[in-house]
């Protein structure tokens, strides 16, 4: 809990991909190998609210982890043109938002850490278009939904990240996971582990079994 975002990510995936180098992976690919943790887990339905930046209203809908997967980038290499000159650059890893102290991983200096060929010195037009294609190669990367409110009609672009939403998911199962080791350990005196060997199905059996006996009590 106490970890930053990427390297709580990281930790996240470390047990499911030992064998892979997840710091090194593109920030699409290591998030849609989350995305896949989290159907493996909750499934590929994702329940999401937000609300209006208008009037506030709350709006409800529905994400596939399969869809956003599927923008997961195959290529770490690309290239864009730019007033007659061809930039050559990577896509950005956890490696690279790593490399700087908490919050100084600048969008401009991650871009340059990310080229590797380019004018020695880069324009603000060019750092622009760097960004541009690389949002483009790997759309993971800044990731946003269109929205419209039925309420008022507001329309905007809402950023979702990926990282942020599996680990919210992943710390309210554990809470509720927690809670029933509470309950189950006040009522039959057993230890954490005992109680976490039990099947998913035997455990709720018996939080049923106190629950209808404190109902009758």
């Amino acid at each position: 809990m106490a970890q930053p975002p990427v390297v709580r990510a990281l930790s996240l995936l470390t047990p499911f991909f030992q064998d892979q180098p997840l710091a090194g992976l593109p920030v699409g690919a290591r998030d849609a190998l989350l995305l896949l943790v989290r159907e493996w887990l909750f499934g590929t339905q994702m329940p999401c609210v937000v609300r209006c930046q208008q009037c506030a209203a709350r709006l409800e809908f529905t994400l596939a982890t399969t869809d956003l997967r599927a923008l997961s980038p195959t290529t770490t290499v690309h290239q864009v043109d730019h007033a007659g000159e061809t930039i050559t650059f990577r896509l950005p890893t956890s490696d690279d938002l790593l490399a700087f102290p908490a919050g100084a991983a600048t969008p401009r200096l991650i871009i340059e850490r990310c080229l590797l060929e380019a004018p020695a010195a880069l324009s603000g037009d060019a750092l622009t278009a760097v960004a541009t294609a690389m949002a483009e190669a790997d759309p993971l990367l800044d990731f946003r939904i269109a929205l419209t409110c039925p309420e008022c009609g507001h329309a905007w672009s809402a950023p979702f990240d990926v990282t942020a939403f599996v680990w919210q998911e992943i710390d309210a199962w554990a809470r509720r996971l927690l809670h029933d080791v509470h309950t189950l350990a006040r009522a039959y005196g057993w230890g954490e582990r005992d109680i976490l060997a039990l099947s998913p199905w035997r455990r709720a059996f018996y939080l049923r079994l106190v629950s209808d006996e404190r109902s009758i009590g």
